[in-house]
């Protein structure tokens, strides 16, 4: 019965696993979703996904699989059973063609999810991969393909078997066009309705049907090819060459590159339950905490300063993403000239003692292009490189904010210890004065004048000391009360007082694998981006030695007069191209390789020293855990005892049997021990603070406590993986 209970358990951990991965990817796109946001929103650790899949491209590969295979299965039956009707058991072409698209179709539009799963798939097979499908459902693939080509071939048994391929191609790209552009033939055509999916399907069978049963093409005259103007056709060409150049593929990771490899669990403490604290702000139960740190989201200078610095870092990327775009000028060159004809008998009625001339006017309109072909992908990898800094400086940003928070969060702790400490100083004034009075009322009435003078002096010079003290924590109370106004955005008028004392200590946050850390430290992150694109730009730099090709043209008007300007009868065009291949720069191409490699070897440095301090950062913070708790412990065991010494001194003192001595210091004690506890309480809670940010802990404005769960009615929804790209 364990085990049974153990099976469930796991499986519906995997199909957790797999709806949440369907929703985000369906809503931000594959590279957009990283395994720490796929646990986090599932609530399980990087372990689980690793036990299921292997790795976030095996667990892509399975949503594809789980996605794809009930329209495959569906595609075979409905061809089953066409052919089982049939008198002589073969399919009619109409048939085929239904049993193409209906199940793809049904599996694209049947929710929200599974449509924007399919543009996202879809832009993966067009801008990523040749082979985004997974190797697990390429047999189904190929038996439900070959499965439609053999029933195809009985039905019209005049195509050849190339041509049936090739009309089953059609027929999809048909299908695929239609999900695709289906919102764009809309606009265009001024429709006011679309029609709904089973009149959509009708069309597409009646057009495919159409397509598929056409005469051979060996058996049409060869049509006569229309000419296309030059002009037009080397902008198309260019256009055309263009349009690979869209896509940035993402720069590799590297965090394996790196010498230390993450421990199998933290020293300071075997538990692995997977999740970050988002909310952990929240747990302090402080509304006027949660506060200040919304209003420093708002008004604090350094969260600008990153925000710009972000800014800059993606103009930086879009001034990059340039350099492999065709460049595209407009130019009008209005001219008007004088020639003399010196030498030449006048003309045209000019006088004989004068010289002959001429004026000329032209008018040019011109529009002339360049490119440059990325055939090696130079261009490419610095894409890829201007992207993955940008990366960089998202997480970076994303590092500031949650700093910027824990920030606020200790100064509010750090105030209101201060205040806290203030009181007891103000409380410890006031006792120390009272029992100075006392002895100086016992000194005065002349009772056992041995020694009393000297009692009442370490009296009086106690209640002094209490009194600076007082006078130390109020000016420690301003001091931190403008530097948590500062830090909020305000003027530092030292006004700023906390509403209460500090926050009970909230329950630990889930400390999760040390290799899920990784995933989610912004500084980690930003650390191996840069490293990332620093292997592009040594790519870029190794492909500056090889030929680089361009293509150069023009298309335009010129004339003698301004209203031909735009009459194609006076156009010109011009189509020319250019190879250059580096031979000698006095080794300075080299020397940028070297210079890159270096820089490389910084960064991969930096990484790992990055990566030891994260990790260090957590198993300090994780042992501080216990051991500041222990303190505060024994701290208030020995806070309870001078209390009561201080009470039992007290009673002697009064009754005669004591002496001041005694009551003197177990008072000091007892003020001592509890301006202890409280410094205790506020070093606790700033180390829990720590804890959060070394585990990567973001911090969500109003968030709840615990994140949502994907529904689970969301998992097998049909064509809901056969999807990837597209859209973004």
């Amino acid at each position: 019965m364990a085990h049974t209970s153990s099976t469930h358990t796991e499986s519906n951990t995997r199909i957790r696993i797999l709806d949440t991965a369907e929703l985000l990817v369906a809503e931000r796109g594959f590279d957009a979703v990283s395994l720490r946001d796929i646990t986090q929103a599932a609530e399980v650790n990087l372990a689980a996904v690793s036990y299921h899949f292997g790795s976030k491209e095996g667990l892509i590969d399975e949503m594809i699989c789980t996605v794809m295979r009930r329209p495959l299965e569906q595609r075979l039956q409905m061809l089953d059973a066409a052919e089982a009707g049939a008198p002589d058991g073969i399919a009619t072409v109409e048939q085929i063609a239904e049993a193409l698209v209906r199940p793809m179709l049904h599996s694209v539009k049947q929710t929200e999810v599974s449509e924007q799963l399919f543009f996202k798939f879809m832009g993966r097979c067009l801008t990523e991969r040749a082979d985004a499908f997974p190797v697990a459902i390429m047999p189904l693939f190929q038996t439900s393909s070959q499965r439609v080509a053999m029933a195809l071939q009985q039905a019209l048994p005049h195509l050849s078997p190339d041509e049936v391929w090739w009309r089953i191609n059609f027929t999809m790209g048909t299908l695929m066009s239609t999900l695709i552009h289906g919102d764009l033939v809309k606009q265009l055509s001024g429709m006011r309705a679309s029609p709904d999916m089973e009149a959509l399907l009708q069309h597409i069978i009646h057009f495919s049907a159409a397509g598929l049963r056409a005469n051979s093409l060996k058996s049409q005259p060869p049509a006569k090819s229309k000419k296309t103007s030059k002009p037009a056709a080397l902008l198309t060409a260019l256009a055309l060459l263009w349009l690979p150049a869209c896509h940035t593929p993402p720069a590799p990771d590297r965090m394996g590159e790196t010498p230390t490899a993450a421990p199998a669990s933290w020293s300071a403490t075997k538990e692995a339950k997977a999740g970050i604290d988002d909310a952990w702000l929240f747990r302090f139960g402080d509304a006027q905490l949660t506060a200040l740190v919304d209003e420093a989201e708002k008004n604090s200078p350094d969260l600008r300063a990153a925000a710009a610095r972000l800014d800059q870092a993606r103009g930086a990327f879009r001034a990059e993403a340039t350099a492999d775009k065709p460049i595209v000028d407009l130019s009008f060159q209005p001219s008007r000239s004088k020639r003399n004809f010196i030498g030449f008998p006048s003309f045209g009625g000019a006088p004989a003692n004068e010289v002959s001339s001429t004026t000329f006017n032209s008018f040019g309109l011109s529009l002339p292009v360049t490119w440059e072909a990325d055939v090696w992908g130079r261009l490419r990898n610095g894409r890829s490189a201007a992207r993955a800094t940008l990366e960089s400086a998202n997480a970076e940003q994303q590092a500031v904010r949650i700093s910027m928070a824990a920030q606020v969060a200790r100064g509010f702790f750090a105030l209101a210890e201060a205040q806290s400490q203030q009181t007891l100083a103000g409380e410890a004034q006031s006792t120390f004065e009272k029992t100075a009075e006392a002895v100086k009322e016992r000194f005065k009435g002349g009772a056992e004048q041995g020694g009393m003078a000297a009692q009442l002096r370490l009296a009086e010079s106690d209640a002094a000391t209490a009194k600076a003290a007082v006078e130390e924590r109020k000016q420690m109370v301003n001091a931190l009360s403008r530097q948590l106004e500062t830090l909020v955005g305000r003027y530092p008028a030292g006004s700023l007082r906390v509403k209460k004392s500090l926050p009970a200590m909230p329950g630990r946050p889930p400390a999760g694998l040390p290799s899920e850390l990784l995933l989610r430290r912004p500084d980690v992150l930003s650390a191996e981006r840069q490293l990332a694109s620093q292997g592009m730009r040594i790519r870029e730099a190794w492909k500056a030695l090889y030929p680089r090709f361009s293509l150069t043209g023009s298309v335009g008007t010129s004339t003698d007069a301004l209203k031909n300007i735009l009459n194609s009868d006076f156009g010109i065009w011009q189509l020319g191209a250019n190879i250059v291949e580096p031979i000698f720069y006095g080794g300075r191409v080299k020397a940028e390789v070297d210079i890159r490699y270096g820089k490389d070897r910084e960064l991969a440095a930096q990484l790992h020293k990055t990566m030891l301090k994260a990790f260090a950062e957590v198993e300090i913070a994780l042992s501080a855990e216990g051991e500041l708790a222990r303190r505060e412990a024994a701290v208030r065991q020995a806070s309870s005892l001078a209390e009561e010494a201080y009470q039992a001194a007290n009673a002697d003192y009064r009754d005669g049997v004591g002496d001041m001595l005694t009551v003197l210091t177990a008072q000091a004690r007892a003020v001592n021990a509890r301006s202890q506890i409280v410094a205790l309480q506020r070093a606790r809670l700033d180390n829990r603070v720590q804890l959060h940010l070394a585990l990567g802990g973001d911090y969500k404005p109003k968030a709840s406590a615990t994140p949502a769960t994907p529904p689970q009615s969301a998992r097998g929804t049909g064509l809901k993986s056969f999807l990837t790209r597209l859209k973004k």
